[in-house]
C-alpha cells in the first residue's frame, strides 16, 4: 500500500506520539497543526508550538473526503 503524503486537513499521528490536524501548509514541508483543545496545555500548544515538519509525521491516519 502506498504511503499517502499528509496534505492540510489530514489527521496525523507524529513521531511523539500525539495526534494532530494539520491545518494550514505553510510551505513544502511544514503545516500548522492542531492538538485539540481540551486542556490549559493542549490551548497553550496550539498557540505557541513551531510549525510541524513533514519529518515529524510518523503517518496520515485519515483525511476528510
Amino acid at each position: 500500500m502506498k504511503e499517502k503524503i499528509p496534505q492540510e486537513y489530514d489527521n496525523v499521528l507524529l513521531k511523539n506520539g500525539k495526534i494532530a490536524t494539520l491545518m494550514d501548509q505553510l510551505d513544502e514541508t511544514h503545516f500548522w497543526a492542531d492538538y485539540g483543545t481540551e486542556t490549559e496545555e493542549e490551548e497553550r500548544l496550539f498557540w505557541e508550538a513551531p510549525p510541524v515538519s513533514i519529518d515529524d509525521i510518523e503517518k496520515v491516519i485519515s483525511r476528510p473526503k
